[in-house]
């Protein structure tokens, strides 16, 4: 048993699937979620919680279970008998023959979309300073698209640890209890002719080429350009490195992704801003299962980084105001008056405010309303949150202020606005 429950963990780790071992008094419960029920309920006891599920479970079963956050879970009990339980033995957290749990999970079948976050965070009143933390909890979950291959892994781990598929049942719960690259390479010419030879040297001209110029592009923020540009490039046309066509492509993207990158930060992008875009398609380049998925989203990586740069690059600005501009950006509900940013940066709130207005033309006050509303109403068309949720994360928790500046600037109250888009 224990051979083989190791053998089945390290398969999971190598998936990079979370899984955890659970027993009295469950102290590594929280590993459940990786915490982001404890963000959404601080006053949640994960032992209590833990402890009152399993002695729910059955003895020879495996749950596939959905919480209320949309995690995905397998779970089953490893050792012990059925439990008899008893009001005081649950209270305490303790089942008589102390089996222990295996947890697989979390994990997701879907990519989640900030919006939903965003949402589910409004559900449960998360607070704007709480709300990083709760979107981290989230981008570690694991996505795994084909889920009967995960299946299939717990089916023969549980055949094998109880000697066939008939000695255990399989049950859904539509949801838990609720709690309230780059590589070397050598190319070989011995065997090409001249003709050959020339031909192939001006391929890869031609491919450098047609880079240069899309990266230049993408560094000025012709968004315009950049889609027309895209339509005349056949990605698909790649040199092919790999016998695996899929591989081949999603490594070209790969490689793509890092000049990309590189021209975000030769243009004064925040380090932050690219690394957080930089993540998140590396893990979509994994995900794609066709060239097709793979030449859109080499598309898609092209669009986003020129957007980046066109709205975050800080060049032109000196060191200090970069600094200022990318705090303020990074979180739009914190203290952002003169004197906040000004014992940030220990700068005399003087000479600060006096060099902002000289280098972006706004005064701190004014640029720090714009970037709120800018939030403010991309939360608007995004999300389902109320008017007074959406002020509070954008930093405005005076409703009645915030709606005034947002009228002031976008020419409409929040409420008109949002009507306007449900109307169209």
């Amino acid at each position: 048993m224990n051979e083989t429950l190791s053998f089945f963990l390290h398969i999971l780790e190598n998936m990079r699937i979370p899984a955890a071992i659970m027993k009295p008094p469950y102290g590594n419960a929280h590993l459940f979620d990786f915490g982001a029920h404890k963000i959404a309920l601080p006053t949640l006891d994960y032992t209590k919680y833990a402890s009152r599920f399993f002695a729910t479970c059955l003895p020879r079963t495996i749950y596939r279970a959905v919480d209320d956050l949309s995690f995905s879970y397998f779970i089953l009990m490893l050792s012990g008998t059925e439990p008899e339980t008893s009001p005081e033995t649950m209270d305490e957290g303790i089942l008589p023959s102390s089996p222990s749990f295996l947890v697989i999970g979390p994990y997701s079948l879907e990519p989640f979309h900030e919006t939903d976050i965003l949402n589910t965070a409004a559900k449960y009143s998360i607070p704007p300073e709480s709300y990083p933390a709760f979107l981290t909890c989230y981008e570690k979950i694991p996505v795994i698209r084909d889920s009967s291959t995960l299946l299939t892994l717990v089916n023969s781990f549980a055949s094998t640890i109880w000697g066939s598929m008939e000695a255990f049942t399989l049950k859904d719960l539509t949801t838990l209890p609720e709690k309230s690259d780059y590589t070397d390479f050598n190319t070989d010419f011995s065997s090409t002719g001249a003709e050959d030879l020339l031909l192939s040297m001006k391929n890869i001209e031609s491919r450098y080429a047609a880079e240069t110029e899309l990266l230049r592009m993408v560094s000025q923020g012709q968004i315009h350009k950049v889609d027309m540009y895209l339509n005349l490039i056949d990605f698909a046309g790649t040199e092919q490195r790999h016998v695996d066509k899929v591989r081949n492509a999603k490594n070209y993207a790969i490689i793509l992704n890092t000049l990309l990158r590189k021209t975000a930060e030769q243009n004064a992008v925040h380090p932050i801003h690219i690394d957080k875009l930089s993540s998140s398609l590396a893990k979509k380049i994994e995900l794609q299962a066709s060239e097709v998925q793979v030449s859109q989203l080499l598309k898609e990586m092209v669009r986003k980084y020129t957007l980046l740069i066109k709205n975050r690059s800080l060049k032109g600005y000196s060191p200090l105001i970069r600094t200022v501009m990318t705090h303020i950006d990074n979180d739009l509900a914190a203290d952002l008056s003169l004197g906040a940013l000004a014992s940030v940066v220990g700068y005399n709130a003087s000479y600060l405010s006096s060099l902002f207005k000289k280098e972006t033309g706004y005064t701190l006050t004014e640029y720090v309303s714009r970037k709120r509303m800018e939030q403010a109403v991309f939360l608007l068309n995004a999300t389902q949150m109320q008017v007074q949720t959406i002020a509070s994360y954008c930093g405005v928790p005076d409703v009645c202020y915030f709606t005034k500046i947002f009228k002031k600037i976008i020419g409409k109250t929040p409420t008109e606005y949002r009507n306007e888009i449900l109307n169209k």
